[in-house]
């Protein structure tokens, strides 16, 4: 039986038993929440003693990204290795309102108990006061006042006994409904699944005792932030005022009690590899099927990344195995249920994989999802080789290039101070004053700013399909304000009109926010019938429409208009048009799409007129309305 140990092994082993060890879970200093995912940072202030130090951070989510650590150790210590392993002893503690709901449950039901306990004496006391009614024997005399004294007092005592009743039932029916609203409260808090905490594990090496503050940053999946505004508009002659807000919300399983927020346009969960295009070879298939599963194929093979699972030959996933591309660097290891991705360079590569106890494998790397069964290694009892590895680590820093104050309002509903800057490709938002954000995935509304914003009006009406004009807001230069696609509040003259669509990715160089409606400006489309008739003409059938289209501005100030109507489109050589005729508008000839621009003084009406006449066989049924 051989044996072979590996030096830093030995070294490894004789340092343990003179490693001290430390396990805090630490503070939250800051979390940087992006669109999807959150990077979470901790600090613990720690004593180094001479040697080797374990440090653990402990009541971490365990909804990590592994490969997202980074630790920061203080000076003159150095950082031999990270680990992150889960911890099922230990579950996440309750939340505060599960502890508060449980001890006020305790209080209701004390109460409710001593109440029916009162109750229980003074029904007593009504069936003792009931049932001895007799006074005196049967011979004793009573007098008329002596027996009157009796019953008044017989009488008040019961009628006082019977309201305390009444009381103390009207009380234990109120506490009754509290138990079960506070049940209730309980039971859908509890619902949420409980997940067992993990542990970062860091193992520092110090020469001297050192003091100072261990600092280590992860990433959470479940997280996320979402934009959403309010727009206000006193009237068409005051600017836009605009609040940006963020929805924050998390499920990640910690409580980011008092924490300073950042808040951040990137997305970890992006494919950050640059697209590649591969030859483009055409083929014929045997159906539509097969033709579009080798198109999404194609598709994932252009997305560079490789996922899988790796078990052993029972079928139970395995954890921490190596999955390495052959002949690269290139490589991870599977998380704690035995899932790996990774990031291919492209190409037919082969991958290995590797685990203590397990035969080496190697297989031609899938698009898709790879599924891997290891077998045991037998003469992994008869040989054991271990190798030492170090990891070193630290924080990675934000170099911000630009940084830029944005001209908002003051307003009671931001929280004045917010700083934006831009860095590489993504925007951050460092909210000022810090939140607390539960695990339970509802969405906390956090102000970013506020913006007074120049803006041109202009009423859109389509009467064909809706006979109202709709209030468009253009916005010139709305780059500069750093805002994202969302869905908006909107507010017209203190009335709040519903939910609109702040859309930026089909905007050009003037970003158009839809207003609403506004029954200020009326609007008509009605058919002459005069002028529309149905005429034979041989074979065919000619029908002729005259719309006429109307505008008319109540309000106080000048508005602009622009008002659409349509011209048919011929859909084969059977149907003509003719005698058209749509005054000063003008014609898109594609779509035959035609557009008035008019200006409507205070209490004015504007009308337009619209003709045309479409020709067609007898026998047809042509959509001509």
């Amino acid at each position: 039986m051989r044996y072979t140990l590996f030096l830093p092994f030995l070294l490894l082993l004789q340092n343990v038993q003179a490693q001290t060890s430390s396990k805090n879970s630490g503070a939250i200093d800051q979390v940087v929440v992006f669109l999807q995912g959150a990077q979470v940072t901790r600090s613990m202030p720690y004593t180094l003693t001479p040697g080797n130090n374990r440090v653990v951070f402990s009541g971490i989510s365990p909804d990590i990204d592994e490969k997202s650590i980074q630790v920061k150790v203080p000076a003159d210590a150095t950082l031999m290795s990270i680990a992150h392993q889960p911890d099922f002893i230990r579950e996440q503690s309750q939340r505060e309102e599960i502890v508060r709901l449980e001890k006020q449950r305790e209080a209701l039901q004390a109460q409710l108990d001593r109440e029916k306990n009162h109750l229980q004496v003074y029904t007593q006391e009504e069936a003792l006061l009931t049932k001895n009614q007799d006074i005196g024997g049967d011979n004793n005399g009573v007098t008329a006042a002596a027996l009157k004294e009796v019953l008044d007092l017989h009488r008040q005592r019961l009628a006082e006994v019977l309201e305390k009743q009444l009381l103390i039932k009207q009380q234990v029916h109120t506490l009754e409904i509290e138990l079960k609203k506070n049940a209730s409260q309980l039971l859908v808090l509890r619902q949420q699944k409980e997940t067992p905490t993990s542990d970062i594990i860091l193992d520092v090496l110090s020469k001297s005792s050192v003091s100072g503050k261990f600092t280590v940053s992860y990433l959470v999946k479940h997280a996320g932030w979402l934009p959403a505004y309010d727009i206000r508009v006193k009237d068409i002659t005051h600017p836009l005022d605009i609040t940006f807000k963020a929805k924050v919300f998390q499920q990640c399983g910690e409580v980011w009690k008092q924490v300073k927020l950042q808040l951040s346009t990137g997305n970890p969960a992006d494919n950050n590899v640059k697209p590649v295009l591969h030859p483009w070879y055409l083929r014929t298939y045997r159906s539509y099927e097969e033709m579009n599963r080798v198109r999404q194929l194609q598709r994932s093979l252009g997305n560079n990344e490789i996922k899988g699972r790796v078990l052993d030959h029972d079928g139970n996933p395995l954890p921490y195995a190596t999955v390495q591309v052959k002949g690269k660097t290139l490589g991870t290891t599977t998380d704690d249920k035995g899932y790996f991705s990774l990031q291919s360079p492209g190409g037919e590569q082969t991958l290995q994989f590797s685990s203590v106890g397990y035969q080496r494998l190697e297989l031609p790397a899938r698009s898709g999802f790879m599924q891997v069964t290891m077998q045991a290694d037998t003469r992994a009892l008869e040989e054991v080789v271990v190798t030492g590895y170090a990891l070193q680590g630290k924080v990675t820093g934000v170099s911000v290039q630009q940084e830029k104050r944005v001209v908002r309002k003051e307003s009671s509903s931001v929280i004045s101070g917010v700083t934006e800057a831009y860095v590489a490709t993504t925007f951050y938002y460092d909210i000022p004053i810090p939140y607390t954000i539960e695990p339970d995935g509802k969405p906390y509304t956090v102000g970013v700013k506020e913006l007074e914003v120049p803006a041109s009006y202009e009423y859109y009406a389509v009467p064909k399909l809706d006979k109202a004009a709709f209030l468009v807001a253009g916005i010139t230069g709305w780059e500069s304000l750093n805002l994202l696609e969302g869905e908006a509040s909107i507010y017209y003259e203190d009335t709040y009109l519903g939910k609109s669509l702040l859309d930026l990715q089909s905007s050009s160089d003037t970003l158009l926010v839809s207003l609403g409606r506004d029954k200020g400006v009326v609007v008509s489309r009605t058919l002459e019938k005069d002028y529309s008739r149905k005429r034979f003409i041989g074979r065919n059938i000619t029908m002729s429409r005259s719309w006429q289209l109307g505008i008319r501005n109540n309000k106080p100030v000048p508005v602009q208009v622009i008002l659409q109507d349509q011209l048919p489109i011929p859909g084969n050589t059977d149907i003509t048009l003719s005698g058209v005729s749509y005054s000063d508008a003008v014609l898109d000839e594609p779509s035959n799409l035609l557009t008035w621009k008019m200006t409507l003084a205070p209490g004015t009406e504007q009308q337009q007129q619209l003709k045309y006449s479409v020709s067609f066989p007898k026998t047809a049924i042509v959509n001509i309305d």
